[in-house]
Parts: C-alpha cells; sequence; structure tokens
C-alpha cells in the first residue's frame, strides 16, 4: 500500500556488521525515526560530502546542501 503523496521508495538490500546496525537500531529509538530514515539520511550525507547529486524533495522536508 503506498501512501498518498509520499515519495517513491526502492528497496536495496546491504550487509552491515552486526554492531553497526544494533547501534543504528539505538539511535532510531532515541531520534524517534525509522531506521531508513537513519540511513537515507546517512547516505545523502556520504553523497553531498563527495560532491554528488543529492536528490530533493523527500517526504521530511529536509533541506538539501
Amino acid at each position: 500500500m503506498t501512501r498518498k503523496n509520499a515519495p517513491e521508495r526502492q528497496t536495496y538490500s546491504v550487509r552491515v556488521k552486526p554492531g553497526v546496525i544494533d547501534s543504528l537500531r539505538h539511535l532510531a529509538v532515541d531520534e524517534h525515526k525509522p531506521l531508513s530514515a537513519l540511513l537515507e539520511q546517512a547516505i545523502e550525507d556520504l553523497l553531498a560530502k563527495n560532491g554528488r547529486r543529492v536528490p530533493t524533495g523527500d517526504k521530511q522536508g529536509r533541506t538539501k546542501k
């Protein structure tokens, strides 16, 4: 089921060390955000840091640099 006006998302599987995922899960709880939102934010930050285009228009309204 797709939410109305929600941006389209694509599923992508990755392998990550268990300790990293555990820490991310705790951070997600502390920040009251879904784990996927934290991962997307980290990926966008990495892209920006490396001078790559960061797509705009996410549902959380974050400002892109």
